[in-house]
């Protein structure tokens, strides 16, 4: 099953057992907000990539309320599901249904986040996206991804996935939930952390770093060369 129908059939659930199949939820949420290097009062244009229904776009949204966000995802029913959420906020809250993969990302920005999405990109279009990101990105821009990782060796990945299985049934999740997630994986093609940083660095990023990180989970980021171009939305 290709990705869009993939999440197309998803969006109606999708939201309802974030929590439990993310453990480290608040601090994985948490820090990619953190990292966004701006006053909570800036204007600054964000683009969310691959938002799906919004969940971290809603986290910006609250933590910056003067930001413009665009939401971007292959699948129109998650993003049917965005707009929802987003029903009250119409005039700050944009909408790209767009295949990042095969098209260039529109328009530039002063930071461009990711939640669980580019791990669904085989590693040598990854390396592309990474490209198109950088581009997408006004002068001084920030990237900030916050998604899965694959274990460097086979060992550490297995012990990756028996964590993960014993923390999400720890926290109440069904065998029917569990095995429709396993389901969904299947469309993983993650990347080590390892190769994800030096990719970043290859395309230009500077200040590469991983900030944050629970067994599969990590969160990191990378700053475009040259400054911030509108450095008086710092507030």
């Amino acid at each position: 099953m290709d990705i869009k129908t993939l999440f197309d059939n998803a969006a109606q659930i999708y939201d309802q057992t974030r929590r439990q199949y993310i453990p480290c939820f608040d601090d994985f949420y948490g820090t990619a907000i953190e990292l966004i290097p701006y006053p909570r009062n800036a204007a600054v244009e964000i683009l969310d990539l691959g938002a799906g229904t919004g969940l971290l776009a809603a986290l910006v949204a609250e933590a910056f309320p003067n930001a413009q966000i665009t939401l971007l995802d292959i699948s129109g029913e998650m993003l049917a599901k965005a707009k929802e959420r987003f029903a009250s906020q119409t005039q700050r809250i944009h909408y790209q249904p767009l295949d990042y993969i095969h098209a260039p990302i529109l328009g530039r920005y002063d930071v461009i986040v990711s939640a669980l999405s580019l791990h669904h990109t085989e590693p040598a279009n990854l390396r592309i996206t990474f490209d198109k990101i950088y581009t997408g990105l006004r002068s001084g821009g920030f990237f900030i991804n916050a998604d899965q990782v694959l274990g460097p060796t086979p060992v550490i990945e297995e012990h990756y996935q028996q964590t993960w299985l014993r923390q999400i049934r720890a926290r109440g999740c069904t065998e029917e939930e569990i095995n429709l997630a396993l389901e969904r994986m299947k469309a993983d093609r993650t990347s080590t952390l390892e190769a994800q940083l030096h990719w970043l660095k290859a395309t230009g990023f500077e200040e590469v770093n991983c900030w944050y990180k629970h067994y599969r989970f990590a969160v990191y980021s990378g700053r475009k060369k040259g400054k911030i171009s509108d450095a008086d939305k710092r507030g």
